[in-house]
């Protein structure tokens, strides 16, 4: 059930105390509200940064879903450092730091930094990432096309949908390490901020949500020279002879 209309959210009171308060280090929205995507149904998800003495205590006060549709995390400057971190158990949160700007900031841009990069796939990682969900992807197509063969559409589609995930992350990461959006804001991402290798193909994979086998084949054929011009070649020359029998 909503809160009652009327009822000011919290979230106003703890931008007005991270603006005054020398205890909070940066404030911020996250969630669809951060990114201008919010609706009517929306809550105010925010995030405090405090410092390291008075994190308990922050913790106690303001941390968690109160009144006025408000959900507060209350972390600390290397929580923030340590969250979403790349290949830790919270590396799918990543795509939460997109589009996001701090609101109070009281360490110089830090925190607006962190968050920026964390938006990102780490240009270190970008290459292997990319690797290995191209490799997924056509290990999908793979065996998706073998249950098509075999008269089996309904194990087809399964996975082949599951190759879904992989090409998106590809194809997002090869456009300077972005992430793949949430799916409930993938619309608005390509609208908004149109991919610049590869938009055409990304929109295209959503017939694998239900293929045929002329569609897996047509899709792969248009994937293979984008990342192959993008130095991924490797990745199909792994698949030798294989790879003529997908590609029809």
């Amino acid at each position: 059930m909503r809160d009652h209309p009327a009822e000011r959210p919290r979230y106003f009171d703890l931008l007005e105390l991270a603006e005054t308060s020398s205890d909070v280090l940066a404030f911020w929205l996250t969630g669809s509200r951060g990114k201008g995507r919010e609706t009517q149904d929306s809550d105010f998800d925010c995030v405090l940064v405090v410092e390291d003495e008075v994190f308990e205590d922050w913790c106690a006060r303001h941390a968690g879903r109160e009144r006025g549709r408000t959900d507060c995390s209350v972390m600390t400057l290397e929580g923030l450092r340590a969250h979403a971190a790349w290949g830790g158990p919270d590396t799918w949160d990543r795509y939460s730091y997109a589009h996001i700007r701090v609101l109070a900031d009281r360490t110089d841009g830090l925190c607006q930094r962190l968050i920026d990069e964390k938006a990102r796939v780490p240009a270190s990682e970008v290459a292997g990432f990319i690797d290995r969900s191209l490799d997924h992807y056509l290990n999908q197509t793979y065996r998706a096309l073998k249950c098509l063969r075999d008269g089996l559409p309904m194990a087809a589609r399964l996975e082949a949908v599951d190759g879904i995930t992989p090409l998106m992350d590809a194809i997002f990461a090869l456009n300077g390490g972005r992430l793949r959006p949430f799916y409930k804001y993938l619309d608005w991402e390509m609208a908004s901020h149109p991919l610049a290798a590869g938009q055409d193909l990304a929109v295209r994979t959503l017939t694998l949500l239900d293929p045929d086998a002329e569609a897996l084949r047509s899709l792969l054929r248009d994937a293979e020279p984008l990342f192959r011009a993008a130095g991924h070649g490797a990745v199909f020359e792994g698949w030798g002879g294989d790879l003529a029998w997908m590609r029809g």
